[in-house]
């Protein structure tokens, strides 16, 4: 039996068998795969039906993923599976290029694994590193991140582009959604989200939607919170998860890594925004006001989803979700001195 340690993750007792079962089978088909043996397991409880584990061997730690059917669908959709292994492939690639994120190891073609009951899963490198709770990056911690963003986006733009970014800035169709949120919050009786929804109406309306024709297109991480970036004291260990990676604006992934690292209790520490920058144009383009286009973009993308009733009521038991409100929030609040804030750096 393999040593299994849990930890502090709070499941039930029907979850906790559920998972010792997938790791159990998933750990004797590496031993049959690979020929490694795992000697111990500790789940990793992040994000929405992720299961992962640190599985130790006596080669070393590796980190491995189980893609939830529920979440991934990989095992009916085909095309999802595809598109999950392009971007393992893409994560390798930028691992192989000396990008700080784990490396992604790949058996008789292919970076998925399936047991023989059907089960999904990858296997990475394990990096040791830490997260820190939004707005807690430090300024060394910042500048190291930018570096890897533009780096990250520099060896991206070699990747041929699809068809169709997967995201484009589309006052109509933010305006067709806006209305579905409003009429669940006039349902709800939700007095706090429909002001909420009264400010970002005004927003939007207010704004002309040509501010972003000249952005490039291309391939980004499109998750670059504090969460998926793994630290060192003075720098960064590794980015990880990139579940979400497609092809759009590499500039959402710059204000998002600004906004998840530098707001802290309703201030924009100015310090680690030009840390970042600095750092991100070593490799990355930014000319002056990108970084205030990017926030608008970011708004524009965020917030249909963060300013609706069912987040507010999740948000009020999450901190996690509270934090992305408090974000949409600040940039609503600064939107015209947003440029006197970003532009400088």
């Amino acid at each position: 039996m393999i040593m299994v340690k849990f930890g502090l993750i709070d499941f039930c007792r029907g979850s906790f068998d559920r998972m010792e079962s997938i790791g159990e089978e998933i750990a004797s088909h590496l031993k049959e795969w690979l020929g490694v043996s795992i000697t111990g397991m500790s789940p990793i409880d992040k994000g929405w039906l992720n299961v992962k584990w640190r599985m130790d061997t006596e080669q070393g730690p590796l980190f491995v993923k189980y893609y939830h059917p529920e979440r991934y669908k990989i095992h009916i959709r085909p095309d999802r599976k595809a598109e999950i292994e392009r971007t393992l492939r893409f994560q390798d690639g930028l691992n192989e290029d000396g990008i700080p994120c784990p490396r992604v190891y790949r058996f008789d073609g292919s970076y998925i694994k399936e047991t023989h009951s059907g089960l999904h899963y990858t296997v990475m490198e394990w990096l040791d590193g830490y997260t820190v709770p939004a707005g807690s990056m430090n300024k060394a911690q910042m500048h190291e991140l930018g570096i890897a963003t533009g780096r990250m986006h520099c060896w991206l733009g070699r990747i041929p582009q699809l068809e169709q970014p997967a995201w484009k800035p589309d006052k109509e169709a933010y305006l067709r959604q806006w209305k579905l949120n409003w009429d669940e919050a006039e349902r709800a009786d939700d007095s706090v989200v429909k002001e909420w929804l009264r400010r970002s109406c005004s927003i939007v309306d207010s704004t002309d939607f040509h501010i972003f024709d000249p952005s490039p297109i291309g391939w980004l991480h499109w998750d670059l919170w504090v969460d998926n970036i793994l630290l060192r004291e003075h720098g960064v260990a590794g980015i990880v998860d990139f579940d979400r990676m497609t092809m759009a604006y590499p500039e959402i992934d710059v204000a998002r890594a600004v906004l998840s690292g530098a707001l802290l209790d309703g201030q924009l520490d100015a310090g680690k925004v030009q840390a970042f920058m600095e750092g991100y144009r070593q490799n990355g383009a930014a000319p002056q006001g990108m970084l205030t286009r990017a926030f608008r973009m970011l708004y524009f993308i965020e917030s249909i989803w963060w300013l609706r009733t069912e987040i507010r009521r999740e948000s009020e038991l999450s901190g996690l979700l509270a934090r992305f409100v408090e974000e949409m929030h600040w940039i609503e609040n600064n939107w015209d001195a947003l440029p006197d804030r970003l532009d400088f750096a």
